[in-house]
């Protein structure tokens, strides 16, 4: 991103883009409570930034990796039924996926949302095509993700003893052998990791304006 700070910390128009993720959250009636896992030295930031937000409920410090900063959030709450867990740099999450993600983690424990690629997608070994990949059997893969809590808990604590590296939650479900579930997001559902991704955000936010007119 070439900056010096963390990216969450950047503003869209007015607003840093972890406010704007978490209001997502503080906005949907089926979330109950909103905890962070954020740098040691970023604790007071996070809580300056999303003053007034009465769902946060707890800015946890985190680990070395992601999968540890996860850990050590979903261990610091109190027994629940449900988690979703989101980066905090997708502040354009839709309701519909929220609502979506919540009736079918409670008939599936396990779901994750994500959209159809638009690109043909090639395997490629020593810069050569292997095979190309049908694009019906793939999803690019977003957040949230949602889980029973006890059934996560099992997991991260498995890859925790395992010492196994994961990119997404749902990869430790399936290394315990659960099935995950899918549901659709929307293709606006970025995450914020480039320059680039700046404008895009900025023309999702113009466009999420006009609708709310």
């Amino acid at each position: 991103m070439g900056i010096n700070f963390n990216k969450i910390f950047i503003k869209i128009g007015e607003t840093p883009i972890i406010r704007m993720t978490v209001e997502k959250f503080q906005n949907d009636p089926n979330c109950e409570a909103v905890h962070l896992a954020g740098r040691e030295g970023e604790i007071d930031s996070l809580h300056e930034m999303l003053a007034g937000l009465s769902k946060v409920k707890g800015i946890h410090i985190g680990g070395a990796e992601r999968q540890d900063s996860i850990f050590n959030a979903l261990k610091a709450l109190s027994p629940t039924d449900y988690v979703f867990i989101h980066d905090g740099a997708r502040p354009f999450v839709r309701q519909e996926t929220l609502s979506a993600l919540s009736e079918a983690v409670v008939k599936n424990d396990s779901v994750i949302c994500g959209v159809k690629p638009k690109d043909t997608l090639k395997m490629i070994s020593d810069n050569q095509v292997q095979e190309t990949v049908d694009r019906e059997n793939v999803i690019i893969v977003h957040t949230p993700q949602a889980f029973r809590y006890d059934l996560i808990m099992d997991a991260h604590e498995n890859a925790a003893e395992q010492n196994l590296a994961v990119t997404d939650d749902s990869m430790m479900m399936e290394a315990l052998g659960y099935r995950v579930h899918v549901v659709p997001s929307s293709y606006d559902n970025i995450k914020i990791t480039t320059e680039e991704d700046l404008k895009v955000a900025e023309s999702i936010l113009k466009k999420e304006s006009e609708l709310d007119v």
